[in-house]
């Protein structure tokens, strides 16, 4: 399993402090799975539809589950590697999981460097012939 690391910037902190005071704890319902992060981790790029969902006032109508977990129509096993990757910018993708899924979520959520990541391994994993034609 290889480990690419991305620097993350300040944004999360911004966000974190103009948060205090909300419940930082975050349930999501990924196509029946439910994940349990924070504010700040969902917060990480500001241009995701992640960050977008838990606005104060979101533009993003996305209902809530009984429990109150956002409804996401997404599948969880791709949903995964997004989150870790936004919980410590490394992208981390077990064998058993097809590259290309991981960047359709990506690009779902418009997680930018994450797509940028997931592009490159996939190139790097191409035959150098098919690279260059």
């Amino acid at each position: 399993m290889e480990v690419q690391t991305v620097h993350t910037s300040t944004v999360a902190d911004d966000f974190t402090s103009v948060r205090k005071g909300k419940n930082e704890w975050v349930q999501l319902n990924v196509g029946g799975t439910t994940f349990l992060t924070t504010r700040t981790t969902l917060g990480r790029d500001p241009k995701s539809f992640l960050y977008r969902l838990i606005q104060e006032e979101p533009d993003l109508n996305t209902d809530k589950d009984g429990s109150g977990a956002y409804l996401i129509d997404r599948d969880p096993t791709y949903f995964g590697p997004v989150l870790n990757y936004l919980r410590h910018g490394k992208l981390v993708i077990n064998r058993d999981i097809a590259e290309e899924g991981v960047l359709e979520e990506a690009e779902f959520y418009n997680i930018t460097e994450l797509i940028k990541l997931v592009k490159d391994r996939i190139k790097d994993r191409m035959p150098s012939k098919i690279r260059h034609t």
